[in-house]
This record gives structure tokens, sequence and C-alpha cells, in this order.
């Protein structure tokens, strides 16, 4: 074991110890790449601001500077773990770590179903993958190939709510008890895409083409008129965010394990915890391709029934050590 991935490790193991990721930015400091250091340190301030934000001014100016490094192509240091599925294709999750965060938006152009805000506080890590699963993904555990547009490194699609439960199943077995899988709850989703930002987005209130894969014909909050590619991207084709994330916003709705429900005020304590059922939908995040960038926003919520599929729906796979 090296010693990166030793101190990558560590965190895991003890992820709410702050001296860990301190350790972890000078070593990058000094033996890999600074820049990967300093937005290791910014992100962490973020991280550590993000259910106060009107208290820290400076944050605009943090975020402004973590966007700028990542489209500088430094690239985010967290711990992460690959897969090997059946005829050698891999799967890609990136380490995401307890904490709080503020879900949902109080945007005047935004939907009554984002509020209220409400501090939510996830006391478990756990493993996402790092884009949406890929049509090799899901050939490679289903053996089928469901998808409007083809591609294998585009995201799987026209999968329903009930076909992605099917996918986790037999995923698990591919992973011999190594750990639990299925959707992530929708308090983690959010939580992973926003990445410590309070912004509709995880790089700021704008959206441009150049940034997701939307319907760039419509504007929103301020974002250009751009270009509609009118359909699926490959994946990994824009920018992460700070956890190494791609494509939280745009190409694919993303379903999410809890049935749709209003929130509360009540702040809640969530490891990854669930909503009952309270109506027959379940919840996708993230808009995709055909959507003009409102739907795109880390907090918009949409609902659909657990069989519904259309080809702009697939998913990510979350991992958890049992």
């Amino acid at each position: 074991m090296s010693v990166l991935e030793g101190l990558l490790a560590g965190i895991v193991s003890v992820p709410q110890e702050e001296t860990r990721w301190l350790v972890l930015a000078d070593w990058l400091e000094e033996f890999d790449d600074p820049r990967r250091a300093e937005l290791l340190r910014l992100h962490r301030k973020l991280l550590a601001t993000c259910c106060e934000p009107e208290q820290h001014p400076e944050r605009s100016e943090w975020q402004s500077r973590i966007v700028a490094l990542i489209a500088e192509g430094v690239r985010p240091c967290v711990p992460q773990e690959t897969i090997t599925l059946p005829g050698g294709v891999g799967m890609t999750f990136s380490f995401i770590p307890p904490g709080p965060f503020l879900m949902g938006s109080d945007h005047s152009k935004g939907h009554a179903d984002e509020k209220p805000v409400h501090c939510v506080t996830l006391t478990k890590g756990f493993y996402l993958g790092i884009h949406p699963v890929t049509q090799a993904q899901w050939k490679a555990v289903t053996g089928s190939t469901p998808s409007h547009f083809k591609g294998k490194n585009r995201p799987v699609e026209n999968v329903s709510w009930e076909h992605c439960q099917e996918f986790c199943q037999k995923l698990s077995g591919h992973l011999k008890g190594c750990g639990t899988v299925g959707l992530p709850s929708e308090a983690e989703w959010e939580y992973a895409c926003r990445a410590g930002t309070t912004t509709e987005f995880h790089f700021g209130d704008v959206i441009t083409p150049d940034l997701a894969n939307y319907n760039g014909e419509y504007t929103w909050n301020g974002s250009p008129e751009g270009k509609n590619r009118r359909e699926t991207t490959d994946v990994n084709s824009f920018r992460p965010n700070p956890w190494g994330l791609f494509d939280v916003h745009g190409n694919v709705w993303e379903w999410c394990q809890d049935w749709g429900r209003p929130y509360s005020e009540v702040e809640q304590i969530s490891s990854e915890q669930l909503s009952v059922q309270s109506n027959e939908y379940r919840v996708l995040r993230g808009g995709s391709w055909l959507n003009d960038p409102s739907n795109c926003r880390s907090a918009y919520r949409r609902w659909r029934g657990p069989a519904y599929r259309e080809y702009m729906y697939g998913f990510r796979v979350c991992f958890r050590l049992d």
C-alpha cells in the first residue's frame, strides 16, 4: 500500500476526524500537486460552513476558486474504490463522508416541493458511483441493452425504478457479501451532488451547455442560451464536482430509493434513512438532456411511478460497507 492509499484508507475508517483530511492535504502539497491540496482544503471549508452560509460570505470566493481549479484539470483527491464486473468492465465509486447540509431551495423561481430548506445530517459515509450506470455496466450485469441512445459509455436509460432494483440485486451477488448495493436515498443524492455548496448547481447559480448536457435552448436565472444536443452524452464528458462525481446535473434523471413526500421544517438526522410510503411515486433527481436548466438544479425533485420508464431515466449505484 502506498502512502497515498494509506492516507485515503485512514479517512474512510474515521472520516469525521478533520486532522486526517488536513494531513492528506499537506502530503498532496509536498509530494503531488499543490493545487490538489488547495482544492481539498477549500472543499473542507465549504463542507464545514454549508449549514450557516450567511455567516461566511467568503464561501463564494472559495467556491469560485474550486470551480476554477477543476476547470484547469485538477483532479479531486477523494477515497475511491473500483469493482470489476463480468467481462472486465469496471465500476468506480467515490467515498462520500458523513456530515450535515442544507437540503432544498428557497429560490424565488423554484418549486413548492423544494421548500422548506432544512438541515439534514448524514451519520454514515457511503460510496456513490462516480457517474450514472453506463450501458456497458448494465449489459455486464444483466446481459440486456434497453437504452434508446446506443453507446457503451453513455448512461443506460429507459429503465424503471423496478429495473434498478433488479440490477442492484444482481450486482450484490457479484460482490459476494462485501457490502450492500442499492439506490441512494434522496438526501444522500442531494448531499453528494452539492458537495458542500448552497448554490443552485455545484458550480454556482448559472449553468451553460459547456458544463452539463441539458436543453440549452431554454434559459434560467441568467443562464445563457446554448446548444441542445437532443441525446445523451458519454459519461465523464463534463467537469466533476469536488467529490469526483460526474453528470449530477443533466444527461439522465437518476432514480433514488425514496418515496416522494413533502419536506419537513424539522432538522433531520439520517444515514441511509428513507421516507415511508406516502404516495405511489418514487423520486428522481438531476434533470436530463431533454430538460430545461431549472430541472437540473441540485434541489429539483421529480416523482414517477416505480414501473415508469423513459429514454431519459437512469441511475447511479450507492454502495455501503457492511
